[in-house]
């Protein structure tokens, strides 16, 4: 009676625990199907370039779409960003050094969008005429609202943007500084990376590209390694890394760095670093292998010569 009352209890504490994940999983199914993705909306272009004059009005645009299969309520706002660090991400920014925001008129500021539905927004920029010359940024910024929300509220999910650099016409100050090209300074193998630090003293975004030319202890070109067009913001470092993607290497490395920039005058810039590299623990073995082999020999020889037969022996003793 004990034990049919032990199977009746834990039989109905497996059947309330498989209600409760059944529950549960449901429950976060649905909270799931309510939550847009950020991976679901696609914006274009991801960031866009526009030259203006003082006083001129021009529009920008960027077109948001929907991949995911539920409605999503979206509002869109324009804000200012900035560099931020060294490794090319940016930060929103409410009235920044090179603010354009309040020169500019969105349409539309909210909207829904279907499932797989794209919507195009678009900004006036009206730019004052006591504008002096170089370098404004803005950005679109579409939020995801959650339809869960209050009644009167509304709680932003997910923000995605799109960025628009503009450059207004006129004398700028075009001064980008390399202040060096480092690697780690010793590696036991390949891949070795470089990474070029930049800073930008001007008052516009500046693209730079080029080259770094790799070099053995001998002088001996090893590779040359592209670096693509990069945008550095004016008040900004950055830091562009590439590698040496060559994995058994020796010895001492110089490597040179060629940049270029300027919109109008094509500016050189040069910097040197230099790295080494010693497969340290290859070499330890081989030279371990290397002894004991010249060992081996030694006793392989002496063991061969006392195996011979007697009469060799005798003649190899004579001939001694």
């Amino acid at each position: 009676m004990i034990q049919k009352k032990q199977r009746i209890t834990l039989f109905s504490l497996i059947f309330i625990a498989m209600i409760l994940a059944a529950s549960l999983f449901f429950s976060f199914g649905i909270f799931a199907q309510n939550q847009p993705s950020i991976q679901s909306l696609e914006v274009s272009p991801p960031s866009q370039e526009l030259e203006a004059d003082p006083g001129q009005t021009l529009t920008a645009s960027a077109k948001i779409r929907n991949g995911s299969r539920n409605t999503i309520p979206m509002t869109v706002r324009i804000e200012d960003f900035t560099a931020s660090g060294e490794e090319g991400q940016i930060a929103l920014t409410d009235q920044g050094p090179y603010s354009l925001a309040n020169w500019t008129v969105l349409t539309p500021k909210s909207f829904s969008l279907a499932p797989g539905e794209e919507k195009i927004v678009t900004a006036t920029i009206k730019i004052p005429r006591s504008k002096i010359a170089g370098g404004y940024y803005g950005s679109f910024v579409f939020s995801a609202l959650n339809e869960n929300s209050s009644p009167g509220t509304a709680t932003v999910g997910q923000e995605i943007a799109s960025l628009f650099l503009l450059k207004i016409a006129g004398p700028v100050s075009e001064n980008l500084i390399l202040d060096s090209v480092s690697a780690p300074p010793f590696s036991e193998f390949g891949p070795i990376p470089l990474s070029l630090k930049f800073t930008n003293s001007g008052n516009v975004h500046t693209k730079v590209y080029g080259l770094v030319n790799v070099s053995d202890m001998f002088g001996n070109k090893v590779a040359d390694l592209v670096v693509n067009q990069t945008n550095i913001f004016p008040g900004a470092s950055r830091v562009i890394k590439t590698a040496l993607d060559k994995k058994f290497l020796f010895g001492k490395y110089t490597a040179t760095a060629i940049m270029y920039y300027g919109t109008t005058k094509n500016e050189t810039l040069t910097a040197v670093g230099s790295f080494a590299v010693i497969p340290y623990r290859l070499i330890a073995l081989l030279l371990v292998l290397f002894i004991l082999f010249y060992n081996m020999r030694k006793r392989i020889k002496k063991a061969t010569f006392f195996s011979l037969p007697s009469e060799l022996l005798k003649k190899n003793k004579r001939l001694l």
